[in-house]
């Protein structure tokens, strides 16, 4: 009688321990589609590659940038089946300042220092996931001080100028939470006048390229 009381113990706890992995498997095999909804905030570095060029009378000069570049953005994300629309702000450093060279005409150039310490973006994202991969475009409006040191008159002086910005970039979900993306923009912010001489204008148009890699945490 024990024997058989054994038996059927033996055989009970390895049907329920069959059901269990039954049921068990499927579950832990579940795979869960990522969601690109939610609000986001993540900071930026790379490369910023442009010029900054200006016209005063036909007297021309530019100055190129190359620098280092981050910063800090925030943003927020609604997906509608795989397609994944957003909004996204940015302010960053730039740190340039470089004296203006000779123009093209080889007229000595403008006698200038042009200067951006800083920039941002205020931008549309529209993308089209593949799960936890998000290739993207995005475009919106670029802001940022410019600031001219003019040697002849003597005078320094910084103008707010917006234009736009527009690129493009691929991102991409390690988990729930965390993801990290490769961007590209080009930034144009525009073309002022310096008002140096109340007879002549003084233009001076800035745009540069950025390369930059960001880490956001979504919550």
């Amino acid at each position: 009688m024990r024997s058989i009381v054994g038996a059927f113990l033996i055989l009970g706890t390895a049907m329920t321990g069959a059901n269990a992995a039954d049921i068990v498997q499927p579950v832990a095999s579940m795979d869960v589609p990522y969601s690109w909804t939610g609000l986001y905030v993540g900071a930026n570095a790379g490369g910023a590659f442009g010029k900054v060029d200006g016209d005063f009378t036909g007297i021309l000069g530019s100055a190129d940038i190359g620098n280092f570049t981050g910063g800090a953005l925030v943003g927020a994300n609604y997906q509608y089946g795989q397609w994944v629309f957003g909004v996204e702000g940015d302010i960053n450093y730039l740190g340039f300042k470089k004296e203006f060279s000779p123009g093209a005409n080889g007229g000595g150039g403008l006698g200038a220092e042009a200067r951006v310490d800083a920039f941002g973006t205020i931008r549309g994202r529209v993308g089209y996931a593949f799960d936890r991969w998000l290739p993207y475009v995005t475009a919106g409006v670029a802001m940022g001080d410019v600031k001219i040191d003019e040697h002849v008159f003597g005078i320094a002086k910084t103008k707010f100028q917006t234009g736009y910005a527009v690129g493009g970039g691929v991102e991409y979900a390690f988990n729930n939470n965390w993801t990290a993306r490769a961007e590209y923009l080009f930034v144009d912010l525009g073309k002022k006048d310096f008002g140096f001489s109340p007879s002549a204008p003084y233009d001076v148009k800035t745009n540069f390229s950025v390369v930059r890699a960001a880490v956001a945490y979504k919550f």
